[in-house]
Parts: C-alpha cells; structure tokens; sequence
C-alpha cells in the first residue's frame, strides 16, 4: 500500500520511509490475526500467559 501511493525522490528517502511504515505495521498496527491487538500487545499478552514451567 505504501509503495503504491508514494513517489520516492531518492533510494535512502525510500529507505527510510519504508522503514518507519515497517516499524509501524508490525508494532503499532492492530492485526485481525491477533484478535485485534497490535503486535507489542499480543507479545505482552502472550509472554505473560505462557509463562516457562518450573522444573
């Protein structure tokens, strides 16, 4: 989608634009795929819920 509506004027532009919408979409982005929680949510969730058994 990004690289769809932008027009980049030079390679490290790009660089660092696709590199901000990266860190966006896997941090800060809900995903259906996680019942609508951003990515940092489900990782918290999930290291809180599976916590390693004691041997």
């Amino acid at each position: 989608e990004l690289l769809n509506s932008w027009r980049f004027d030079s390679l490290r532009e790009a660089q660092v634009i696709i590199e901000d919408w990266r860190i966006d979409y896997n941090a800060n982005r809900p995903h259906s795929a996680h019942n609508g929680l951003t990515p940092t949510e489900f990782a918290l969730q999930w290291t809180t819920t599976h916590q390693p058994q004691a041997a």
